[in-house]
Protein backbone atom coordinates (compact mmCIF):
# COMPACT_ATOMS: atom_id res chain seq x y z
CA UNK A 1 0.00 0.00 0.00
CA UNK A 2 2.81 2.45 0.88
CA UNK A 3 5.48 1.04 -1.46
CA UNK A 4 7.61 -0.13 1.48
CA UNK A 5 9.82 -3.21 1.37
CA UNK A 6 10.56 -5.33 4.45
CA UNK A 7 13.96 -6.74 5.37
CA UNK A 8 14.15 -9.35 8.16
CA UNK A 9 17.22 -8.52 10.23
CA UNK A 10 17.08 -11.07 13.04
CA UNK A 11 19.60 -13.75 13.86
CA UNK A 12 19.67 -17.43 12.87
CA UNK A 13 17.53 -18.41 15.88
CA UNK A 14 14.86 -15.80 15.14
CA UNK A 15 14.94 -14.25 11.65
CA UNK A 16 11.83 -12.20 12.45
CA UNK A 17 13.41 -10.55 15.55
CA UNK A 18 13.57 -7.22 13.74
CA UNK A 19 11.95 -6.09 10.51
CA UNK A 20 13.38 -3.00 8.82
CA UNK A 21 11.01 -1.10 6.54
CA UNK A 22 12.55 0.62 3.51
CA UNK A 23 11.35 2.97 0.82
CA UNK A 24 13.73 2.19 -2.03
CA UNK A 25 17.18 2.01 -0.37
CA UNK A 26 16.26 4.36 2.51
CA UNK A 27 15.39 2.84 5.90
CA UNK A 28 12.20 4.46 7.16
CA UNK A 29 11.13 2.28 10.07
CA UNK A 30 11.45 -0.90 12.00
CA UNK A 31 9.33 -3.39 13.87
CA UNK A 32 10.07 -5.98 16.53
CA UNK A 33 8.09 -8.16 18.89
CA UNK A 34 7.80 -7.14 22.52
CA UNK A 35 10.68 -8.67 24.47
CA UNK A 36 10.21 -10.57 27.76
CA UNK A 37 12.03 -7.73 29.57
CA UNK A 38 9.24 -5.27 28.72
CA UNK A 39 6.43 -4.93 31.28
CA UNK A 40 3.33 -7.01 30.49
CA UNK A 41 1.12 -3.91 30.71
CA UNK A 42 3.16 -2.06 28.07
CA UNK A 43 1.01 -1.73 24.92
CA UNK A 44 2.33 -1.98 21.36
CA UNK A 45 3.81 1.37 20.33
CA UNK A 46 5.39 3.23 17.42
CA UNK A 47 8.82 4.69 18.16
CA UNK A 48 9.80 8.01 16.65
CA UNK A 49 13.47 8.58 15.81
CA UNK A 50 15.17 11.93 15.31
CA UNK A 51 18.51 11.88 13.49
CA UNK A 52 21.18 13.80 15.42
CA UNK A 53 24.83 14.65 14.75
CA UNK A 54 26.00 13.41 18.17
CA UNK A 55 23.87 10.98 20.19
CA UNK A 56 25.71 11.54 23.48
CA UNK A 57 25.48 15.33 23.17
CA UNK A 58 21.75 15.12 22.32
CA UNK A 59 21.14 12.94 25.41
CA UNK A 60 23.08 15.35 27.63
CA UNK A 61 21.12 18.33 26.27
CA UNK A 62 17.77 16.55 26.71
CA UNK A 63 18.62 15.72 30.31
CA UNK A 64 19.80 19.28 30.94
CA UNK A 65 16.40 20.51 29.74
CA UNK A 66 14.47 18.15 32.03
CA UNK A 67 14.16 15.07 29.83
CA UNK A 68 14.56 11.51 31.07
CA UNK A 69 16.93 8.85 29.75
CA UNK A 70 15.24 5.44 29.46
CA UNK A 71 17.94 3.57 27.50
CA UNK A 72 21.30 4.26 25.95
CA UNK A 73 23.25 5.65 24.39
CA UNK A 74 23.75 2.27 22.74
CA UNK A 75 25.62 1.19 19.61
CA UNK A 76 23.55 -0.75 17.07
CA UNK A 77 24.16 -1.69 13.42
CA UNK A 78 22.95 1.57 11.84
CA UNK A 79 24.59 3.84 14.45
CA UNK A 80 24.23 4.98 18.06
CA UNK A 81 20.82 5.57 19.63
CA UNK A 82 19.07 6.39 22.89
CA UNK A 83 15.49 6.34 24.19
CA UNK A 84 14.43 9.56 25.91
CA UNK A 85 11.34 11.14 27.41
CA UNK A 86 10.47 14.82 27.33
CA UNK A 87 9.50 16.83 30.41
CA UNK A 88 5.82 15.81 30.09
CA UNK A 89 6.40 12.10 29.47
CA UNK A 90 6.38 11.66 25.68
CA UNK A 91 8.93 9.01 24.65
CA UNK A 92 11.17 9.43 21.60
CA UNK A 93 14.47 8.17 20.22
CA UNK A 94 17.54 9.90 18.89
CA UNK A 95 19.96 8.22 16.49
CA UNK A 96 23.39 9.16 15.22
CA UNK A 97 23.62 7.26 11.95
CA UNK A 98 26.92 5.78 10.81
CA UNK A 99 28.55 7.76 8.02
Amino acid sequence: MFGWDANAAGGPDNPQAYIEWKLGDKPIGGMMPKSPEMPAEMPPVWGVYFAVEDCDAAVAKAQELGGALFMGPTDIEPGRFAVLGDNVGAVFNVIQLKS
